[in-house]
């Protein structure tokens, strides 16, 4: 352990929230008022949102936002699509991202911020730290199978939660002095375990019994909503992709929050995605800033240590 002489720099790992992200709203609104400076965020999936708008100074209107979106008005901004790998574009969700960022670019805010996505060819981690923020935060919340792929510096990127629970690797790559991950991810990854378990059996039978037509019988048994195969044949290689990389991160054990110096899982119901609604919205918010309140001693006293890892 190096302890470091300097003013310590502070990060924070955002893992993917779903219909949660108003928890890191809550969480960063109270370091604010207790003048405790972040200087780089590492986020994935949802908790990009709130990162981006912090960066971007629009945290107020983010919130404001967030608070009235109901899942009517959630779906306006999902356009239909067939045969590119997911049953929508979100291009118009990145669109009100950009409101909020105010098209800026990485470079161009502080603290600094790192996206996570996953090239869904080569499973690789891809983190997204340079150019169009709203376009990365879109990235990094495009889940596999239901919203499209995005290409981008020739990789197809999708949801950087369908790998990773708590990026605080992207942290200690960046040199941070002290890394607080916050795990608010009900799963281990995106897909439950039982979602996991059917790809398996699919890949068993697949193999011995060469029967591609079980694909079908595979998108019962994910629960998958207003799929239409014939019209997206790109669907199932998205997906089994995605649950075959899933697969195979489930055979290392090692938690990657042990890269961070503080780990925070917030004891909270996991309220079902299809429970969206300002009044979930406004309970994980106000539990961000009670469990930001909580913490704010610990922080400040590994603040004045300094440690590094």
């Amino acid at each position: 352990m190096q302890i470091n002489t300097a003013k310590p720099t502070l990060g924070l790992a955002f893992s993917g929230s779903g219909n949660r992200s108003s928890f890191y709203v809550g969480f960063l609104e109270v370091l604010d008022e207790h003048s405790i400076t972040v200087d780089h965020i590492a986020a994935c999936s949802g908790g990009a949102l709130a990162a981006a708008a912090y960066a971007c100074g629009t945290l107020p209107e983010f919130k404001e936002k967030i608070f009235s979106l109901t899942r009517d008005s959630l779906k306006s901004y999902l356009v239909r699509t067939s045969n590119n790998g997911g049953l929508y574009n979100i291009d118009l969700f990145e669109e009100l991202m950009r409101e909020f960022t105010k098209g800026q670019n990485f470079e161009d805010v502080r603290p600094l911020m790192s996206f996570v996505a996953i090239d869904i060819e080569t499973g690789e981690k891809v983190v997204l730290c340079m150019g169009d923020i709203a376009k990365a935060a879109r990235i990094s919340c495009t889940l596999p199978g239901v919203f499209e792929p995005v290409k981008w510096g020739g990789k197809t990127l999708v949801d950087g939660g369908l790998l990773t629970m708590v990026p605080g690797f992207a942290l200690k790559r960046a040199g941070v002095d002290v890394s607080v991950g916050i795990n608010m991810r009900g799963t281990k990854h995106i897909f439950t375990e039982s979602q996991i378990n059917a790809k398996k059996v699919l890949n068993f039978f697949k193999k011995i019994l060469f029967i591609n037509e079980l694909e079908e019988l595979f998108g019962n048994l994910l629960k998958l909503e207003e799929l239409d195969f014939e019209k997206n044949p790109n669907f199932f290689q998205v997906v089994g992709k995605s649950l075959d990389l899933a697969i195979k991160a489930n055979k290392n054990p090692k938690p990657e929050d042990e890269e961070c110096t503080l780990v925070i899982e917030p004891k909270l119901p996991r309220l079902k995605q299809s429970e969206f609604s300002p009044e979930a919205v406004k309970y994980y918010y106000e539990m961000g800033r009670e469990v930001a309140l909580q913490y704010v001693p610990k922080i400040n006293e590994l603040l004045k240590v300094g440690v590094k890892q």
